[in-house]
């Protein structure tokens, strides 16, 4: 479907709409669909440069998991999190992205449900204990934390044609069931069960630069890109707009081993990041630098003398 935008015109009219629906409603929820994460130059599928114009083993493979962990929130993301801070109205958020855009803007895990999981959450397949991840784990070779469990470690992320996670989507159900609003954010509503639940919203309204098969359901369909939408969202919330930039931090542990030097992360379990020099200033001015030697799948990166 081509994407569009609708007229200023059309935009006013749509958006006072919006505002009044918004400032009558208890309860409010978001779903965001794969437009959402496009202004941080992860592709989404149906869009006018989605995977589904590429080749077919490019459009299957999507963006590779290991490029995400550099991608960071848009501004759409960092509205999202503000709101949760500073409106109780805003309850929950179901996605069905794996990047881990939401919580890296500072949304909690608990307030969201990843109704095809992610790349960030690892299930042992023995014990069934899910750890959180804050960087992006290697498929194979993964061993559950617990000391007295061998089993080993999946991903919760699925794929087209697998079996969507239960517990995220009882979740996601359960959210819907109890909103007054839902906010659907750039998705094409062509994937289920994403597309089905906001309709369990007593009402819904979509943001998206397409038409969609549920436009007919829909309270209101503003054809707008989704920054700009929730930019006006948190205008007419917020009159007095809130600092919307953010850090994004990751702590490192650098131990040296010999000749030698060895970077990890505090967390058990986890290969450091966007890492690909260190440099370390010795007591009366020396410093000496360090480059990466092996592969960022290699639980720590050593790190040799230069």
């Amino acid at each position: 479907m081509k994407e569009f935008v609708d007229t200023d015109e059309l935009l006013q009219k749509k958006y006072a709409r919006l505002f009044h629906i918004v400032d009558k409603s208890k309860s409010i929820i978001f779903f965001t669909g794969a437009g959402v994460s496009t202004a941080a130059n992860i592709p989404d599928y149906r869009g006018d440069e989605g995977l589904d114009k590429a080749p077919l083993n490019i459009a299957q493979m999507g963006l590779s998991e290991r490029d995400l962990d550099c991608k960071m929130p848009t501004l759409g993301h960092r509205i999202i999190s503000i709101l949760f801070d500073k409106d109780e109205r805003f309850k929950f958020i179901t996605t069905s992205n794996h990047d881990g855009l939401h919580q890296k803007s500072g949304t909690p895990w608990n307030k969201t449900a990843n109704i095809f999981g992610t790349a960030y959450i690892e299930e042992c397949l023995t014990c069934k204990e899910r750890y959180i991840r804050n960087v992006i784990t290697p498929a194979l070779f993964r061993k559950c934390d617990k000391e007295d469990c061998d089993g080993k470690l999946k991903k919760t992320g699925v794929r087209y044609g697998q079996t969507v996670p239960i517990g995220p989507l009882r979740r996601a159900e359960a959210a819907a069931q109890s909103a007054d609003l839902v906010i659907v954010l750039g998705s094409s509503m062509r994937t289920g069960p994403f597309c089905n639940l906001p309709t369990l919203a007593k009402c819904f309204v979509m943001c998206n630069r397409q038409d969609t098969p549920y436009d007919d359901e829909a309270e209101i369909c503003i054809h707008d890109d989704v920054n700009n939408f929730m930019l006006r969202l948190i205008q007419h919330i917020c009159p007095e707009l809130p600092e919307l930039s953010f850090e994004y931090k990751q702590e490192y542990l650098i131990r040296s081993l010999g000749e030698e030097i060895v970077v990890s992360t505090p967390r058990f379990n986890e290969p450091p990041v966007f890492i690909d020099t260190v440099s370390i200033s010795f007591d009366g001015g020396q410093t000496k630098e360090f480059e990466q030697k092996n592969e960022w799948r290699i639980l720590c990166y050593q790190l040799l003398i230069l």
